[in-house]
């Protein structure tokens, strides 16, 4: 594997000539079956012809047969109407005689006639599907495209992978950086976490290189090579980037073919609908245009290409400071460096040590290596921040819990965005402001409450912030349970089990070990002097807050819930089920497994193998877990739950950010989980 500097100098360079497949070529690489002739003519007319605000009505097996085309942006009440009246239609061919068919019946009678067969349209009421149009979404992507295909192309060269498979972004991003599916995906080629770790990226809290052009590309290069290395078939390669190898394999195993014709005709799975049985047509029709597109966007200009270097970072430093000393306006540092999430720059996170950065390649590489030298001490350090977060209880307000973590009111405030419009309520996390003169890499556990008596007996996160230094690689086994469970995870929304509702974050400490963690909080634990009056309390904050500095924190039943402010608010651990129950003796403790976690999520965070766990649990190698179960992790040093704690409340988080960054919630349902 090459080092990421390398390709980051590839990327300044246009590359005038690459290896084409000539015609024969690309039909002995890429065939065409006459199965799925009529679907590559359907995504050619969805992406040239049809606009994002219009849709076709067409069967679902036999694209061609389209019924209707809908125009003015049609609302989903209007498409389950129309699709109404041509079921009608279809049950009336199919049940009388022609004589009593209205023309209606009779043009849909032809549409069969004419791009499949009359003998199909039984059973056509359930193959009746809207496709929305996406003319404006790939002309867009046309134009992105410019600034990636020729590196993209280059390192699909020295991978061996086809030039053709350039294009495959079209299909799955449309070349955005930024795209994130609902169940996930992410970047130019779509990875899912578990399988984006799997093939080399880091994916965490601060860093998302699924967005970096360059390491997603390398990946993409990575897993097509290996797939075709594993069927055979560049089209059973492609269709796999959607229906995962293992399941490719077994269509094989089941159809007995490694013909993708033969298969979409015959392999019957669950999990092998729409989507996989068209991805391969799509990415014929796609590309089939990307090498045309003058042909079918002549007006479309293709973005210069992306020139940048790469410079890899030796201290922990904030994006800002980078900024200011290489002089780069922070716009275009977050335009060439998409796999920074924007918790970084909205938090004042540092990045990582050894975390390439891409800068403009129009700054000379040994100037900005000396502009970071002279960054001062101040400003980066050898170790990174101990991260803090805070679980608001019901009764606390902004004075109680600055106090308590021995931070100013103000400085709380800032670090949170708290202002008189937006105030605390009870099961949100705060970000605890670092100290700038504690450089102490001990887990330090901040608390207000008395040492527990019982097991039983919690000490909660919410005066327990947890602190964790930067996470390790993770594992390859871990990387590779995360991936099989994301892969297998095709169970529909509406069947997936539910959240069992526990009420927050806690941590259980038995009280034999309280000792071990009060000496470490020693300084860290504030109350509010006896004698400190409710005017001095207000007087000392600034004027934005003293409306709100006493206010009690908002419970969850005071507050009222409408679609628009779900997604816009801060993140609600009350929701998850995130409790931690430490053991007598400190060697495991207890956790109940919360929605999109594995075995492999748990042994990724705590960096051990998965193989720790299942044991401690008595569990096969093919064991599953479910939302709600109990389980056993084990805790090998002191701060290791912490840091477990921290890591899984920081993957939820991300998840959550991600998702609303991109979509909106329009409507909610109220379901009751038996």
């Amino acid at each position: 594997m090459r080092t990421k500097n390398t390709w980051n100098i590839l990327i300044i360079f246009v590359f005038a000539c690459f290896w084409q497949t000539n015609g024969s070529e690309f039909d002995t690489l890429f065939p065409v079956p006459d199965i799925i002739k009529g679907n590559v003519a359907f995504w050619k007319k969805i992406y040239t012809e049809v606009s994002l605000k219009e849709g076709l009505i067409h069967d679902r097996d036999y694209p061609l047969v389209i019924f209707e085309k809908l125009t003015n942006d049609p609302s989903a009440a209007v498409i389950k109407t129309q699709k109404e009246k041509i079921v009608s239609s279809l049950t009336i061919i199919t049940s009388q005689p022609q004589t009593a068919w209205s023309q209606k019946e009779k043009d849909i009678f032809n549409l069969y006639k004419t791009h499949a067969d009359t003998s199909v349209i039984a059973g056509a009421v359930d193959r009746v599907r809207f496709q929305q149009g996406q003319m404006e979404r790939y002309r867009a992507g046309l134009t992105r495209s410019g600034m990636f295909i020729d590196t993209i192309r280059a390192i699909f060269k020295h991978y061996g992978v086809p030039q053709r498979l350039a294009y495959l972004p079209h299909v799955e991003s449309s070349f955005n950086t930024e795209a994130y599916s609902k169940v996930g995906a992410a970047g130019l080629w779509q990875f899912m976490r578990g399988t984006a770790k799997l093939f080399g990226m880091k994916v965490d809290y601060t860093i998302d290189e699924r967005r970096d052009p360059i390491q997603s590309t390398i990946a993409a290069a990575k897993y097509l090579s290996s797939s075709y290395n594993e069927l055979k078939s560049w089209p059973l390669a492609i269709t796999s980037y959607n229906h995962g190898i293992y399941g490719m394999k077994r269509a094989v195993a089941q159809t007995g073919s490694r013909d993708i014709g033969e298969i979409i005709k015959k392999y019957d799975s669950r999990s092998f609908k729409f989507a996989s049985s068209n991805f391969y047509g799509c990415f014929l029709a796609a590309s089939e245009i990307a090498e045309n597109y003058q042909k079918y966007f002549p007006t479309v200009t293709l973005a210069p290409p992306m020139k940048f270097v790469g410079l890899t970072l030796s201290h922990y430093i904030e994006p800002d400071v980078i900024c200011k000393y290489i002089n780069i306006p922070r716009e275009k540092f977050t335009e060439l460096n998409p796999a920074i999430r924007p918790a970084v720059f909205e938090q004042n996170k540092k990045l990582p040590k050894g975390f390439t950065i891409h800068i403009p390649a129009d700054i000379p590489l040994e100037s900005a290596k000396l502009a970071l030298v002279k960054i001062p001490d101040s400003l980066k350090s050898n170790e990174p921040d101990r991260l803090q977060y805070y679980k608001v209880n019901k009764g606390d307000n902004l004075a109680t819990i600055a106090s308590r973590l021995g931070v100013s009111i103000n400085e709380l405030a800032a670090e949170n965005n708290i202002t008189r419009h937006n105030l605390i309520r009870a099961g949100q996390i705060l970000r605890v402001p670092p100290k700038p003169t504690s450089r102490s890499t001990k887990t330090q556990i901040a608390s207000a409450k008395t040492p527990v008596k019982e097991i039983k007996q919690p000490v909660q996160l919410p005066s327990k912030p947890v602190e964790i230094a930067e996470a390790d690689t993770s594992t390859i086994e871990a990387a590779v349970e995360i991936a099989n469970a994301e892969a297998e995870s095709a169970i529909p929304p509406e069947e997936a089990p539910g959240s069992s509702g526990t009420t927050g974050v806690t941590v259980v400490v038995p009280e034999e070990l309280q000792s071990q963690i009060s000496h470490e909080q020693n300084d860290t634990v504030k109350t509010l002097k006896s004698d400190t009056t409710t005017s001095q309390i207000v007087e000392a904050v600034e004027d934005s807050l003293k409306d709100i500095v006493l206010t009690p924190a908002i419970s969850t039943q005071d507050q009222t819930t409408s679609p628009e402010s779900i997604g816009n608010s801060e993140f609600d651990v009350s929701l998850y089920n995130l409790d931690a129950v430490l053991s007598p003796v400190g060697t495991s403790a207890e956790i109940i497994v919360s929605l999109d976690e594995t075995i492999g999520h748990y042994a990724d965070w705590l960096k051990l193998p998965t193989y720790r766990i299942r044991k401690l649990n008595d569990m096969g190698r093919t064991s599953d877990i479910r939302v709600g179960n109990k389980l056993l992790i084990p805790i090998d040093k002191k701060d290791a739950l912490e840091s477990f704690v921290a890591q899984r409340l920081e993957y939820h988080m991300a998840i959550e950010e991600d998702f609303y960054s991109q979509y909106k919630v329009t409507d909610t349902k109220s379901i009751q989980v038996k």
